[in-house]
C-alpha cells in the first residue's frame, strides 16, 4: 500500500451515537442525517464500528443546517450557521494564541447563554476553564467545545499545542480511551468545570492564517482538526506515526521497532502497557483504519486490500475484519457507499 493511501485515524461511532443522542428531541431526523454522512443506521449497535473524518464532518455539518445550530443545540442558546465563520475572521485580526484564546472567550460568553470560558494563567501553565449553568450527565458537551477551540486554536498558529491536562463534566464512558486519544492521557471526567491545561510558552506563538487559507479550512472543519490535532505525545503515538511511514508488510517486529526507538524490548513493552495498549494492538488498529478508510474505494478489491495490509490470505482479512467492526467487509463497503467525494 502506498504512503499516500495511509488515511488519518477514523472515529469511533461512539462520537456518532452521543452527537444524535444531543439533538434528540429537536425534530432532527438521525435516519436522514445518517444517510447525509453515509453512515449505515446498523453502525450505531456496533460498539466497535468506525467512521471517516469525513462521514463526521458531514454529519456535523448536516445537524448544524437542520438545527440551525453549530453546537448539537448543547446550549440554550442556538449557535446559528454561521456563528463559527464569523469567529474564526474575528481571530484572524489577533496578533498571538493569547489575544486569540481572549476573544475566543469573549465571543462563548456572547454566543452562549450558559457557558462562560475564561483564560487563566499562572506561572508554567494557561488554562482554557470552562464553567457550564448545566449539569452534564455526559462528557459530550465539554468534549465539543473543547474540540473546536483547540482545533482551532492549533490551527491559528499552524502548530499542535500540547494538552497537559483536560478535565470534563459528565460520568466516565466506556470508550474513554477515545477521548485520551482525542484529548491527552491525563484526562479526568465528573469534574464540576471543564479545563484544558496546556503550556503558557505558547501563548505568545504568533497567528499566521490569513483570509486565503481560512475559506479551506472552513470547507474541511471539522472534520480536518478531529484527527489532525490528536495527541501525539505517548509513545504509541511515536510508533503508531512511524507504522504509518512504511507499508504494513514491511511493518517491523516488536524487537525492532524497541531498537529504533532507542528502547529495551522489556521497557518498550512496560511503556506501552503503563499506557494501556501493546505493539499489536497498534498494529491492529492501524490497519483497521487504514481498512476502513481503504475500503469507500471502489477501485481496489479486497483481496488486494487484504494484500496490501499485510495479510497472507483475504480469509484472515475478512476474520480480523469482523472482529474490529462485527462486519464483514464485504458488508461495509456497501454500507459506506456512495464515496464521500459524491456527498457535499
Amino acid at each position: 500500500m502506498s504512503r499516500r493511501s495511509v488515511e488519518p485515524r477514523t472515529i469511533s461511532i461512539h462520537f456518532v451515537r452521543e452527537a444524535l443522542e444531543a439533538v434528540a428531541g429537536t425534530g432532527a431526523s438521525k435516519d436522514a442525517v445518517l444517510r447525509r454522512a453515509a453512515i449505515p443506521a446498523r453502525f450505531l449497535d456496533e460498539p466497535l464500528a468506525r467512521v471517516s473524518p469525513e462521514q463526521f464532518g458531514v454529519l456535523w455539518r448536516t445537524l448544524a443546517r437542520d438545527l440551525q445550530d453549530e453546537f448539537f443545540a448543547l446550549d440554550a442558546h442556538p449557535a446559528r450557521p454561521g456563528a463559527y465563520a464569523l469567529l474564526c475572521q474575528g481571530l484572524l485580526g489577533c496578533a498571538d494564541l493569547r489575544a486569540a484564546l481572549r476573544y475566543l472567550c469573549r465571543y462563548t460568553s456572547v454566543v452562549l447563554d450558559g457557558m462562560r470560558v475564561t483564560l487563566e494563567v499562572t506561572g508554567d501553565t494557561a488554562t482554557l476553564r470552562l464553567r457550564d449553568a448545566r449539569s452534564r450527565s455526559s462528557p459530550f458537551a465539554h468534549a465539543t467545545y473543547f474540540m473546536v477551540a483547540y482545533g482551532l486554536a492549533c490551527w491559528l498558529i499552524a502548530r499542535r499545542i500540547p494538552i497537559l491536562q483536560c478535565q470534563l463534566a459528565g460520568r466516565a464512558p466506556d470508550f474513554e480511551a477515545e477521548y485520551r486519544v482525542m484529548f491527552c492521557e491525563h484526562i479526568r471526567f465528573g469534574e464540576a468545570e471543564g479545563a484544558l491545561v496546556m503550556p503558557s510558552s505558547m501563548l505568545s506563538q504568533p497567528v499566521v492564517q490569513t483570509r486565503d487559507t481560512l475559506r479551506p479550512f472552513l470547507r474541511r472543519a471539522p472534520d480536518v482538526f478531529l484527527v489532525k490535532y490528536r495527541n501525539t505525545d505517548s509513545l504509541a503515538a511515536h510508533v503508531r506515526a512511524r507504522l504509518r511511514a512504511v507499508s504494513p508488510p514491511d511493518w517491523p517486529c516488536l524487537q525492532t521497532m524497541a531498537s529504533h526507538l532507542g528502547l529495551a524490548s522489556s521497557t518498550f513493552r512496560r511503556r506501552l502497557d503503563a499506557e494501556g495498549t501493546t505493539f499489536q494492538a497498534i498494529k491492529n488498529e492501524l490497519r483497521r483504519d487504514m481498512a476502513i478508510s481503504s475500503l469507500r474505494d471502489e477501485a481496489l478489491s479486497i483481496e488486494q486490500l487484504a494484500q496490501a495490509l499485510g495479510f497472507t490470505e483475504a480469509s484472515a482479512f475478512h476474520r480480523a475484519f469482523v472482529k474490529w467492526t462485527g462486519m464483514r467487509p464485504s458488508d461495509y463497503r456497501r454500507g459506506v457507499l456512495p464515496n464521500p467525494r459524491g456527498i457535499q
